[in-house]
Order: C-alpha cells, then sequence, then structure tokens
C-alpha cells in the first residue's frame, strides 16, 4: 500500500489546475495519507476543502486502504465549483459550509486544518479519545487555539528533508512543507508515536542545516 505514490500522483495532478496557489504541499499529502494509515481512520474531517487536493488524496488512496467516511467544510463559491471537477470521488464528501453546521453527536478518528474557519472552535464537540488533529503547514494561530481547546493535547512538527518538487506550484528551493500534528487526548501508543516524530524532525533539521 504506497501512500507515498498516491500523495505524488494527486500533487501532479492537482499542480496544473486553476487555484493550485493554495493546494496542500507534497509532503503535507505523504503525512495525511501516513496518518490514516497508521491510526487505521475510518472517518475523517476536513475543514477548509479548497479545491479538494487532500480530499482527492484520501479516498483515492481509499481504493486500496478500505472505505473511509468523509465529511468536508467549504464555502468560497470558486472551491465549491472546482472540487465538483477535480475529485473523482466527489459524490462521497459530506459537505458543509462550516463546522458548526455538523451535528456535535459526530465524531471524528481524523480533523485535518487546510483553511480558515470562525467556528473552528466547535471542533471540541467531534473530537474524541482517539481522534489526531494534522494542521496543514505551519499556521502557528491555528495550532495555538486548538491547543487552548485540548489543555492536555501534545504537538508536533511533521517536516520533510527535501525540497518542493519542480512540476508543483512553490518554489524548488524551498522545502517542501509539512504540518502539524495534535494528539488532543494522548494515549500511551500516541505519546510513543509523538516521540517517534519528535526525533524524526529533530534529525531532519540537522540534516537541512548541513545544506
Amino acid at each position: 500500500m504506497n501512500y507515498n505514490k498516491t500523495a505524488i500522483d494527486v500533487y501532479r495532478k492537482f499542480s496544473s489546475f486553476e487555484g493550485n496557489q493554495h493546494i496542500a504541499n507534497e509532503y503535507a499529502l505523504k503525512c495525511i495519507l501516513r496518518l490514516t494509515n497508521d491510526f487505521k481512520v475510518k472517518k475523517i474531517l476536513e475543514i477548509g476543502l479548497g479545491i479538494g487536493c487532500i480530499v482527492d488524496a484520501v479516498l483515492e488512496f481509499s481504493k486500496e486502504y478500505g472505505e473511509i467516511d468523509y465529511y468536508g467544510t467549504e464555502n468560497n463559491d470558486f472551491c465549491l465549483q472546482q472540487l465538483k471537477h477535480n475529485v473523482n470521488q466527489y459524490n462521497k464528501i459530506k459537505l458543509y459550509s462550516d463546522v458548526s453546521k455538523i451535528n456535535p453527536d459526530e465524531k471524528f478518528d481524523f480533523i485535518i486544518i487546510d483553511g480558515k474557519d470562525e467556528s473552528l472552535k466547535y471542533i471540541q464537540n467531534l473530537a474524541y479519545k482517539n481522534t489526531v488533529i494534522f494542521i496543514e503547514g505551519g499556521r502557528a494561530d491555528q495550532v495555538a487555539l486548538v491547543k487552548n481547546y485540548f489543555p492536555n493535547a501534545i504537538h508536533v512538527e511533521m517536516i520533510s528533508d527535501y525540497k518542493n518538487p519542480n512540476y508543483g506550484p512553490f518554489e524548488s528551493k524551498c522545502w517542501s512543507g509539512g504540518g502539524q500534528l495534535i494528539f488532543p487526548y494522548p494515549s500511551m501508543s500516541m505519546k510513543i508515536y509523538f516521540w517517534k516524530e519528535k526525533i524524526a524532525t529533530y534529525l531532519k533539521r540537522k540534516k537541512r542545516n548541513k545544506q
């Protein structure tokens, strides 16, 4: 099950689409698919679907991985139109204008934050003990908000050790962006995963500094 290949293929595909300047970075896609696989994710909420890069990658991956129940928020007219054309399995998305519209009884294994949403606070109702949160890119303000919502959360940055490929919309002299991994209710296995990622990030930073 090669999630790296799926991430690369989808990133290439979306790099040619209008609005590509706001798609997730290639390494962020790899992180998302790895987390989906590692934590046996079955139900996902993506906040800020954009033109559909992340949801398309996850649903393509699900052909091998297994069925995924996918919810997403988006209220931008351009993005809403692009989603219909860009996402192969568009009909599988349960689409909402913002997080506040989702039934608070719904609980998600994986919450992906890839855009601004004034109703972000409602994720407090949608997370449970097994929930994993990934914030695409840096987004320090959103990281701070999420950690405020979940006082016992642990957080680690996921970074790449390679630069942007030249077939994408981002400068090839810059590092391929990853994201922020947050465990709102960390179990022992999540704490172990956190420390492994912490060490990996440390080693990648050392490698970057040598280049």
